[in-house]
């Protein structure tokens, strides 16, 4: 056997067992339903402490509404599931989209009472592959963004298309709220509160991959696509808020807290800059991901309610 065919023969076989390797410790975890339930509220972290008291009291108050499920079916006939908290002479509906792994009430529990308590309804959507929904993987928001734009159609049929719409997202649920202003949504979608959110899926594996698991970006973040191409049918650099936001006509508020290191704060402020809709830009202080609302609650409700106000005309 010639030195060129064993050369051949290792290096194919690196690949593939390399490939395998990313496909088993890192699309899989990734991208895959988890099985059990998300907690509503995260006992273990440190930061949420001193909040922990409000927080579940929110929780409670959440399950006492009795909210309604909603029910539709997905561009690509995938079942997606949503809770609906209506409220009494209603001045609109925030939309809710959580983040990655995450779940409605886990990430939004201090939001739904607020929204609430100022006449808002509240759908809080179970993205794909996550909680009453149903789909096997989860897409970053590259088709996640469709399942908001259809539920924007959905809650502006239920409303008799006579309510402002306001799409609201944190982390995984951020970019699809954003990458979901580069398709067609009802004409009642006022403004777009962007939470933590990151550049593309691309941008945030890579980062992952460097600051979490201290690989090298080639060719892990390569075959990581190819993979999520092959499993899940779709590519980590499909969609940009970047290349979205060049053409947004939906106001924006980016929120970011200035401590995160799983999305990292430049890719707020990268976004910010993209926008060529009207925009605003909040930064809070020492928060790491996705808690900003906990943290800086009065300064975060006051800034949300007051943006709102100016691109929906009520609050």
């Amino acid at each position: 056997m010639s030195i060129v065919v064993i050369i051949a023969v290792v290096l194919v076989s690196l690949f593939v067992v390399l490939t395998l390797l990313v496909y088993l410790l890192l699309v899989i975890p990734t991208l895959s339903r988890r099985k059990g339930p998300v907690p509503e509220v995260f006992e273990d972290n440190v930061r949420l402490a001193p909040y922990l008291s409000e927080i579940r009291a929110a929780v409670d108050w959440f399950h006492s509404a009795n909210p309604e499920t909603l029910r539709i079916t997905s561009f690509d006939a995938i079942p997606l599931a949503a809770w609906y908290v209506p409220a009494k002479n209603a001045r609109g509906t925030v939309i809710c989209m959580h983040g990655y792994h995450g779940s409605p009430v886990g990430d939004f529990s201090l939001a739904i009472k607020f929204f609430h308590d100022h006449n808002w309804n509240v759908l809080l959507p179970h993205e794909r592959a996550h909680g009453e929904s149903g789909g096997r993987y989860l897409t970053f928001g590259v088709r996640e963004r469709f399942d908001c734009r259809d539920w924007a159609k959905a809650i502006d049929e239920k409303n008799n298309g006579s309510l402002p719409i306001v799409l609201y997202g944190i982390s995984m649920g951020c970019a699809t709220v954003v990458m979901s202003s580069g398709l067609e949504l009802p004409k009642n979608v006022a403004c777009i509160i962007a939470d933590c959110g990151y550049t593309s899926p691309f941008d945030e594996i890579a980062h992952v991959l460097k600051t979490s698991y201290h690989l090298p970006l080639f060719p892990t973040i390569y075959l990581s696509d190819m993979l999520a191409r092959l499993v899940a049918g779709f590519s980590l650099k499909e969609c940009s808020t970047l290349d979205v936001l060049k053409v947004n006509k939906i106001p924006i508020m980016f929120i970011h807290g200035d401590a995160d290191n799983f999305v990292p704060t430049y890719m707020s402020q990268k976004n910010y800059e993209a926008c060529v809709a009207e925009k605003e830009l909040l930064i809070v202080k020492d928060s790491p991901h996705a808690i900003n609302h906990a943290l800086d609650r009065k300064n975060y409700e006051q800034s949300v309610a007051a943006f709102i106000k100016k691109h929906a005309g009520i609050f």
